[in-house]
């Protein structure tokens, strides 16, 4: 690669989801860009772990997902769309990736808007059976669909199982691309002692519903024997109950990423069944309990777990209780069970998932236009005609007919919110989750760009009269707490 200015911009993007499986795929593909494409990759994430991707180097951009509930809506997918078409006015990307189970309304709408750019979608698949069937329905709005291959792919019967329109890849994980440390390094950079045996519990927040009993049967199996050491990647988790000389022997991994460069570090694992756990702890030889999350509302981790578990690859907890989880991981202090997991994983091929949707997005570099066809501009009709129904009902007549069809409320808020954001371009975690809207620009963007953004966010806020609208807070001035109407 040379060091002169890239030739193309591709911006990757996510959705929210409840852990780090999109943002780790996105990231796995433009660390491969980067070395294989003449291209300079961009994140545009509605999550609000976006800033660890700036661990690899990355410039990303942050947009707060629907579920923040700052916007009414129907706003927000106005607010969606404009967002996505300023960014790609001010980078010229010529290739736009959403890696995310269901395009929102406001992501199509950028995309009619957008005709001379690509639109790639990538999906990953072991949907539940009968799960999010209606996603499927944006098939046609994009110039490519990318399905990232899955270690119990031969157990999938969801929705996305046998359909020839995607492009199937070898499984996407960030752990090759993570370059991984061997034990003596890896141990010291976590604290811990490489001489002892350690096992890795990674049950944290959206893995299952309780996250706190079933981790802890598993950390307490391990302490049992008082060789082990355990790493926890949820913080509580080591002060929840345990006696002091145990607990000295549990080790918090907070904010460590990619965790996945980390792995030589541990002899076994206890983690959830999501995709992006699957595919870097077995490819990286750690013996692992799965303990599927069975209240996932798209992913089907029972039947991942299951799989891999039936080819020797993974032990697999009955279910989430505290009793299974213990019973599962002690099959893991024994030696020789040990080793069966680490060599049958070790014939796992090193995921490439990555550099084959590198290839296809080079590919795209020749790209002469969507041409949208019936199916597609019919669905654009329904779409736009139910958002006209919407705004004609107004939020609480929305409700109200949804609640008469037995379907849950529209969320968010009614009106606006009187408020004025934090325009910044720095992604500060705790902002990202406070209790404020966070207006994020793209580093190093042009002042025509934040004109823009700013006028974006005049038209989902309303700022309060003492406010200048002209006058735009800089990155390290913070306004008043928010007023929610």
């Amino acid at each position: 690669m040379s060091d002169a200015a890239p030739a193309r911009r591709i911006v990757l993007a996510t959705s929210n989801g409840t852990g780090m499986g999109h943002l780790a795929r996105q990231a796995a593909v433009a660390l491969a860009l980067q070395d294989t494409v003449d291209a300079e990759p961009l994140v545009f994430s509605l999550s609000q772990a976006v800033h660890v991707v700036t661990r690899h180097g990355l410039r990303a951009e942050y947009c707060p997902s629907h579920h923040r509930n700052w916007m009414p809506h129907l706003s927000w997918h106005g607010y969606l769309a404009a967002r996505v078409g300023a960014l790609l006015a001010e980078t010229g990307a010529d290739t736009f990736v959403f890696d995310g189970v269901a395009p929102y309304l406001g992501l199509l709408r950028a995309r009619a808007a957008h005709p001379d750019v690509a639109f790639v979608w990538v999906r990953r698949g072991m949907w539940r059976p009968g799960a999010n069937r209606r996603a499927l329905a944006a098939e046609p709005f994009f110039d490519l669909v990318v399905e990232p291959g899955d270690l119990a792919a031969e157990a999938d019967h969801g929705a996305t199982a046998g359909r020839r329109n995607a492009v199937r890849v070898p499984p996407i994980s960030v752990w090759p691309r993570s370059r991984p440390l061997p034990r003596p390094e890896a141990a010291a950079a976590l604290g811990l002692d490489p001489d002892r045996p350690t096992a890795l519990v990674t049950l944290g927040a959206g893995s299952i519903n309780d996250a706190v009993t079933p981790a802890l049967a598993a950390i307490r199996t391990f302490l049992d024997r008082p060789e082990w050491q355990v790493a926890v990647t949820r913080a509580p988790l080591a002060r929840s109950g345990l006696p002091p000389a145990e607990a000295a022997r549990v080790h918090e991994l907070v904010g460590v990423y990619p965790l996945a460069r980390h792995l030589a570090a541990f002899d076994a694992a206890v983690s959830a069944a999501g995709y992006n756990a699957v595919h870097e702890l077995l490819p990286a030889g750690v013996p692992t309990v799965l303990v599927p999350n069975a209240a996932t509302a798209t992913d089907d981790q029972q039947a991942r777990s299951a799989a891999v578990a039936r080819a020797g690859l993974a032990v697999l907890a009955a279910d989430d209780t505290a009793a299974a989880v213990a019973e599962a991981c002690a099959l893991l202090l024994e030696p020789s069970r040990r080793a069966e997991l680490a060599l049958a994983c070790a014939r796992l091929p090193t995921p490439t998932g990555d550099l084959a949707t590198a290839e296809r997005l080079r590919d795209l570099g020749g790209f002469t236009g969507h041409r949208p066809g019936r199916t597609e501009r019919l669905r654009t009709f329904d779409l736009e005609a139910r958002a006209g129904v919407m705004r004609a009902l107004g939020p609480a007549g929305t409700s109200a007919v949804r609640r008469a069809l037995g379907r849950l409320p529209v969320p968010g808020p009614t009106r606006p919110l009187t408020v004025r954001p934090i325009v910044t371009d720095r992604l500060d975690p705790a902002e990202l989750r406070g209790e404020h809207p966070v207006e994020h620009v793209l580093p190093g963007s042009s002042p025509a760009y934040r004109a823009r953004r700013l006028a974006i966010a005049h038209s989902v806020y309303r700022w309060p009269a003492e406010a200048d609208p002209n006058e735009p807070n800089e990155p390290d001035e913070r306004p008043a707490v928010a007023d929610h109407v």
